[in-house]
């Protein structure tokens, strides 16, 4: 597991606003119905937080007791795409040297299933366990599965929608200070804002940035716009292209099962020649703009994320930053705003600006739309100087 997902594990676990609130029969009659269901003496809806599992319900242990994340199944579930099942936890490898194995209560038997929110990150788990070695049927699996969803759904009338954005909003990074260059962003905060941003400093010392949207029903485009930036965030010191493909089967299975398309444009740049190397997954909305006010739209026809043709690889644009020349991204929110409503009319803002005075004119324009998604992302190469220094 990254550090990222564990973060945004983390993140949606406390914005779902019930880690050791108490019991809560919501989540108990889950658990009970588990328990009876399957005859089992041990049943635990469990969230993972840190290094901790808590068992936000339980029935034959204790309520809100939590364990070590090294010492239970549950941190091993809570990374699977569906149930696990150990009919012999002493026979099984990766659990026979557990404390609750070979000490008290003695866990012979263990079934979980991992427990996602609508973006599909999994945040817990419902389990269930015995002190004898047993077998589930597939039908066995699939009401546990059924029971999951039950549980998944409780969850997630959990979440306070504000307090959602508010922390995934915390994991935006900060703006980018590289020699030679001048960076300036906004990304939208707006709750269910569907936009995509991000930019860093990879391993290699290029400059990754990243503006996108995903179009999605409620609050569930805001999800995947963190889970589509997520899966980019965690190929930064990836080349370009060599994990196109994963990050396609990645995020795009999570795309069409909400009915969703996302669009992503994604550059690199060499701080030390100005070289810009880029891709366009049905964004469109990138401007090279040029010292002398000239400035291109960075574009392809390749498709959004999710609808590319399998094994068609994404188009690489490439150009160069001269002295004063500036790349600018943006989302289709911008083009809402007023004066900004085309691609020319926002080159040429870019132009007459520096860029924290354009991002500042941005900001100016958005607070009279605030129902508006824009992100900006501007990045300058200074006029006279030396990028390498």
């Amino acid at each position: 597991m990254t550090d990222t997902q564990a973060d945004r594990r983390n993140a949606l676990v406390e914005a779902l606003g019930v880690l050791g609130s108490g019991p809560e029969e919501r989540f108990d009659r889950i658990t009970r119905m588990t328990q009876a269901a399957f005859g089992v003496p041990l049943s635990f809806l469990n969230l993972v937080h840190g290094d901790l599992v808590t068992a936000q319900s339980a029935q034959g242990w204790q309520q809100g007791g939590s364990a070590a994340a090294s010492d239970v199944f549950c941190s091993t579930t809570v990374l699977q795409d569906g149930p696990m099942v150990v009919p012999d936890t002493a026979l099984d490898p990766r659990f026979s040297g557990l404390p609750a194995v070979t000490g008290e209560p003695g866990i012979r038997f263990y079934a979980g299933a991992p427990l996602s929110m609508l973006d599909g990150t999994r945040v817990g788990t419902l389990c269930i366990m015995d002190a004898k070695p047993r077998e589930l049927s597939p039908q066995d699996v699939e009401l546990l599965r059924d029971l999951a969803r039950w549980a998944e759904r409780e969850l997630g009338h959990a979440i306070d929608r504000d307090r959602v954005r508010r922390v995934l909003d915390a994991l935006v990074p900060d703006p980018i200070d590289v020699p030679g260059y001048d960076f300036a962003a906004v990304s939208s905060s707006r709750e269910g804002s569907g936009d995509v941003a991000d930019w860093r400093l990879a391993a290699d010392g290029t400059i990754r940035l990243t503006i996108g949207s995903v179009s999605a029903a409620g609050s569930a485009a805001g999800l995947l716009a963190s889970t589509l930036r997520a899966a980019v965030v965690a190929r930064t010191d990836v080349q370009l292209g060599a994990d196109g493909q994963a990050l396609e089967a990645q995020i795009g299975a999570d795309l069409e099962a909400a009915g969703a398309v996302g669009s992503l444009f994604h550059a690199r740049i060499d701080p030390t020649t100005g070289h810009v190397t880029s891709v366009d997954a049905g964004h469109g909305l990138a401007l090279h703009v040029r010292a002398d006010g000239t400035h291109t739209v960075l574009r392809t026809i390749d498709l959004p994320i999710g609808l590319q043709p399998e094994g068609t690889a994404r188009t690489h644009v490439e150009v160069d930053l001269a002295p004063g020349d500036r790349l600018v991204l943006f989302t289709a929110g911008l083009l809402s705003l007023g004066g900004l409503d085309d691609i020319g009319a926002v080159a040429a803002l870019a132009a007459a600006e520096e860029a924290t005075a354009f991002v500042d004119r941005i900001r100016a324009l958005r607070e009279a739309a605030p129902d508006a998604d824009v992100s900006v992302a501007v990045l300058t190469r200074r006029a006279g100087s030396d990028a390498s220094a």
